[in-house]
């Protein structure tokens, strides 16, 4: 834990931030049965979590769902949060703003809660984070990237009630470009679902890849509705523009059937190069998509994701890597790792304080230090972002797994390329450093 708590300190320094709290957001040295003089609060802390529960993005909910009930159980039988137990009452979005408004009012008017997480969509979460205003309740946002959440809402309009544990759109559009301009395509084509999420990324990662490479060129770009099942047309246009790096941030269902039809098309061939392929997807790396590809995912494509169960190399993550791959036979997906940070900082934040008042519990989080399975990570004062690091790495099939691995991590420090208030720059901040090999 020393080096834990000297990296920790490092981490702040880099962020300029002396002093912060910091907080250990899992199940690393929990004793085995918790006793606490301090008073209860109440009978149950109910949490109330959103997230896609049915449909063809179902899949997403019950990711989520794994990490949140993990925490759950494990504060549980160690007493609880102060002798208090912990009730997570999930609600499905069904991918719909309206649908998860009125869950989330149902959640906080008639079932009692006392904090609400998750997301999966980013338009799901600008419609959520518009009522909890009016509502009370802090918003503890585990999935949906958007950066208008955190710029626009939250620094630009004041909603301190919104905050965000998994990384933003810089991670699929910054980080993204910063690891395309390691590679030798100079022609990029995309193709990305047909919403904010989708534009949001490919706009971060033009304006920062032609930033690092003026000779880039951006030759096309295709649309696909959530939901399609025949990408054929789209992989035909962008083809015919004939690029030799694509990046997509496709990710769920539609990721599979993308990467299948890519395949079958060609579309790789197109962006081969002697290394791998010039194959952007930092939504690539989610577990679903492993275990639904497998060996059809082409070794060599860079992917990434908002947490990967390889990284980072600590005690905390390696426990709860293997915790949760006991509990549900599954490694644990980003969603996942972000679902049980937040209940386990749901319990740190009312030990800190001795209360359930929400405007103490917003001052508490701003400039607050975890340290979790997913990392060091601070939640920024001015726009309620957490910031932490997440390489991208190669595919590679590996027998001694179930699922495909990474190889060949590359990274740089998240405080160079997440956007800083006023955003009015385009990252990375200190120069243009070679990788970090992780």
């Amino acid at each position: 834990m020393r080096e834990a708590i000297e990296a920790r300190r490092e981490f702040l320094k880099k962020l300029g931030i002396v002093g912060a709290g910091v907080v250990v957001c899992g199940s690393l040295g929990l004793p085995k049965a918790q006793a606490s003089s301090r008073k209860r609060l109440k009978d149950k802390i109910k949490i109330g979590h959103i997230a896609i529960f049915s449909g063809p993005f179902g899949t997403y909910g019950e990711l989520q769902k794994r990490g949140s009930m993990l925490a759950a159980e494990e504060i549980n039988k160690v007493g609880g949060i102060q002798g208090s137990k912990v009730e997570i009452i999930y609600k499905d979005s069904r991918a719909k703003p309206a649908e998860a408004v009125k869950q989330v009012r149902r959640l906080v008017e008639s079932e009692g809660a006392d904090f609400i997480i998750g997301i999966d969509s980013s338009g799901v979460v600008l419609g959520v984070a518009q009522v909890m205003p009016e509502l009370k309740k802090l918003l503890i946002v585990t999935h949906a990237a958007t950066h208008k959440l955190t710029e626009e809402l939250v620094y630009k309009k004041g909603n301190k009630y919104a905050f965000r544990l998994s990384v933003p759109t810089y991670q699929d559009g910054t980080m993204a470009a910063i690891t395309a301009a390691q590679l030798p395509a100079k022609r990029w084509a995309c193709v990305h679902p047909d919403y904010e999420y989708g534009y949001a990324s490919w706009e971060l990662f033009k304006a920062t890849l032609k930033k690092l490479r003026p000779d880039v060129q951006f030759v096309g770009e295709s649309w696909a509705k959530i939901g399609t099942t025949d990408f054929k047309p789209f992989i035909s246009s962008i083809l015919d523009k004939k690029p030799d790096g694509i990046h997509t941030v496709e990710w769920g269902v539609d990721l599979f059937t993308f990467v299948r039809q890519a395949k079958e098309m060609g579309l790789f061939d197109a962006v081969r190069y002697k290394d791998g392929y010039a194959w952007i997807n930092p939504m690539g790396y989610s577990i679903d998509a492993m275990e639904a590809l497998k060996k059809e995912y082409p070794e060599g494509c860079w992917v990434s994701g908002r947490y990967l169960w390889q990284y980072p190399p600590t005690e905390l993550n390696e426990k709860f890597v293997k915790a949760h791959y006991r509990r549900w036979g599954h490694l644990p997906a980003y969603s996942g790792a972000t679902s049980y940070t937040a209940v386990y900082l749901i319990k740190h934040l009312i030990e800190l304080t001795q209360t359930l008042d929400v405007e103490t519990h917003i001052k508490t989080l701003e400039n607050l230090a975890i340290y979790s399975p997913i990392g060091e990570m601070l939640i920024r004062k001015e726009d309620h972002q957490a910031i932490y690091d997440v390489p991208f790495g190669q595919i590679k099939h590996d027998p001694k797994f179930p699922i495909p691995v990474l190889k060949n991590f590359l990274g740089m420090p998240a405080y160079m390329y997440f956007r800083r208030p006023p955003f009015t720059e385009t990252p990375p901040y200190t120069g243009y450093p070679p990788f970090m090999s992780l």
